[in-house]
């Protein structure tokens, strides 16, 4: 069963403006891992300082073995680098798809 992840952070103030060249970089990886369905990056309409994250994979275990790579390859320390931890830290709510 496919799920959702639905991935929210505050952006680093410092770093607000070069985070999409970054995610640009990053994403053909993500895009082309086992199970990756889609991903979408999004900032609010309101608030261009907080990050949306959307992504579809076929499995949790599939987003499991995706995140353990990116964080053997030390990509999670530069991504949070982007983001402003302490405004909030980071939140993650896992969906599973209903197929209505």
């Amino acid at each position: 069963m496919s799920i959702m992840i639905v991935f929210s952070a505050r952006l680093n103030e410092e770093k607000k403006d070069s985070f999409a060249d970054f995610f640009a970089e990053i994403l053909p990886d993500t895009r082309g891992f086992d199970g990756c369905e889609g991903i979408t990056v999004c900032t609010d309409s309101e608030d261009d300082g907080r990050l949306y994250l959307i992504e579809k994979w076929a499995s949790k275990e599939h987003y499991e073995k995706y995140h353990h790579w990116r964080d053997e390859r030390g990509d999670l320390e530069i991504i949070r680098s982007y983001l402003d931890l302490e405004a909030g830290g980071i939140q993650r709510v896992f969906l599973d798809v209903v197929d209505v």
